[in-house]
């Protein structure tokens, strides 16, 4: 019966606790930054350019890329933005999002799918500028960046598979 008891007061503290904000978060009206503002892949290398001993020419190069990149993307950022919403997602009485929120989660799905294949495409793009030695240190590098930050787009947390 305590067992019970506490996982009852456990499922109130949980959204009560969640949905509360410092009175700093509520007067700035604070928001956790979007998921979509992790680093390309190509900007991890231009932040290790020392690291990669790339020439001038071969950063001028990436920042190119790079710059191109952040064009093609920022529609994409702006519309995944105007998705997110200012409250967490209604729910009805059996817990299940509404119709809204799941046509709104697979809008985003698929703007997330398009910032994907946009930061691939540079990425391939970038790795031609590279010689046979940096990319391998720069794949090194990338995998160890995506370790430090947990899943990509649409992860849920927690540890890797496998650990």
């Amino acid at each position: 019966m305590k067992r019970h008891l506490f996982m009852l007061g456990l499922l109130f503290a949980v959204p009560a606790f969640a949905g509360s904000t410092t009175p700093q978060d509520a007067s700035q009206g604070a928001r956790r930054p979007p998921p979509f503002e992790r680093k390309s892949p190509v900007q991890v290398l231009i932040d290790h350019r020392q690291d990669l001993a790339l020439t001038d020419a071969q950063a001028s190069s990436l920042e190119k890329i790079q710059a191109a990149l952040d064009v093609k993307n920022a529609p994409v950022k702006q519309s995944l933005e105007a998705l997110r919403p200012s409250a967490p997602p209604d729910r009805n009485p059996q817990g299940t999002p509404s119709a809204q929120d799941r046509g709104r989660h697979e809008q985003a799905r698929g703007l997330f799918e398009q910032l994907r294949a946009n930061d691939m495409a540079a990425y391939q793009e970038a790795e031609q500028v590279l010689t046979d030695a940096q990319k391998a240190q720069a794949r090194t590098l990338l995998e160890a960046e995506r370790r430090a930050h947990g899943p990509g787009h649409g992860g849920r947390g927690g540890p890797p598979r496998g650990e």
